[in-house]
């Protein structure tokens, strides 16, 4: 049922993807700064709290729904999977924000691409700083945020959704990711970016270690359906000793899929600097990317998507089969 419901909510979503502002996202939005606002002393202890009441209490929340609607039928669950899905899992979310960005480049609208890509990522990062992004650094900024984007909308939840029982994985995955990042965003005070205290310290551990198999399942999947010899190359060579854990695996994932793509899709830090100092090593060659390269990593991403879609349905099969002999 898990493989259908999937499949029905890629279906819906191509009709209508889920609008960003809508109510259960805000919703989601006030409950979690409204936890923040009363629970935050600046302390550490009172992050764990406060992500317990909202991702815990989130899980089990949908747990029951899941359930209950079990004790209906398969139809009322497969129901509760698609609409839990719905508003967790979308390939839309990131495809259509590049492909119209890459149609504005191909215009020659370098302001209008830019707008585009500042608006696209102020949805996830508020805080986001447009200075210094130059018409050629559109492409590369916007292959990277949607590589990160096809893991926190698609593949991430994929996993989690097929590892613990109904939608609740779906769930887990998305809340967990969306702490990480609201409650470790820098506070403004007289309109300066401050550091923030430690109130999300837990959230972004947390997340670290809930996203830390699935990313390199993504990355494992981009280097299948992409340049094999370049995502190992990149694979091998990335330096992670030095990223902090809740950015390593992001780290790795631009890695791989650059070296999938055969292009320079690496972000900025240190340890991806160290892949740029080594081009052409072992025949690897990496260009720069261009607005072409946008259509070809949504192409990436669609292929990983179809590939773990695939093995999901055999595994699916062959459970069935299973349980089919075992009732014989």
């Amino acid at each position: 049922m898990g493989w259908l419901a999937l499949v029905l909510t890629l279906l819906i979503e191509q009709v209508r993807a889920v609008p960003p502002g809508n109510a259960v996202y805000e919703g989601t939005r006030a409950w979690a700064e409204r936890v923040a606002h009363n629970l935050n002393a600046g302390k550490a202890r009172h992050g764990i709290y406060g992500w317990i009441l909202v991702v815990g209490v989130g899980v089990l929340l949908t747990g029951a729904a899941f359930e209950a609607a079990r004790e209906i039928g398969w139809l009322a669950a497969l129901a509760v999977d698609v609409l839990v899905l719905f508003f967790t899992f979308g390939f839309r979310q990131f495809s259509h924000p590049i492909t119209t960005i890459q149609e504005a480049l191909d215009r020659g609208d370098a302001d209008t691409a830019r707008r585009l890509f500042v608006e696209w990522r102020r949805e996830s990062d508020p805080g986001f700083d447009p200075t210094g992004l130059h018409p050629g650094e559109i492409a590369r900024h916007s292959i990277e945020a949607g590589l990160i984007a096809a893991h926190r909308h698609v593949f991430g939840v994929l996993f989690w959704f097929v590892v613990l029982p109904g939608p609740t994985g779906a769930v887990l995955f998305r809340l967990g990711e969306f702490l990480a990042r609201r409650w470790n965003e820098a506070p403004q005070v007289s309109g300066v970016a401050v550091a923030p205290d430690r109130f999300g310290d837990f959230a972004r551990t947390a997340f670290a270690w809930i996203d830390w198999l699935p990313a390199r399942l993504t990355s494992a999947g981009y280097a299948i359906v992409g340049d094999f010899e370049g995502a190992a190359w990149c694979w091998r060579n990335v330096d992670l000793s030095t990223a902090p854990p809740e950015q390593a695996s992001r780290i790795l994932m631009l890695a791989v899929a650059g070296g999938a793509l055969g292009m320079r899709v690496l972000g900025g830090a240190e340890s991806v600097r160290h892949l740029e100092d080594r081009e052409g090593e072992d025949g690897v060659v990496l260009a720069d990317p261009d607005p072409r390269a946008m259509r070809s990593a949504i192409a990436l991403a669609w292929r990983a998507l179809v590939l773990w879609m695939g093995l999901l349905l055999l595994l699916t099969l062959v459970a069935a089969l299973s349980f089919a002999r075992a009732a014989a």
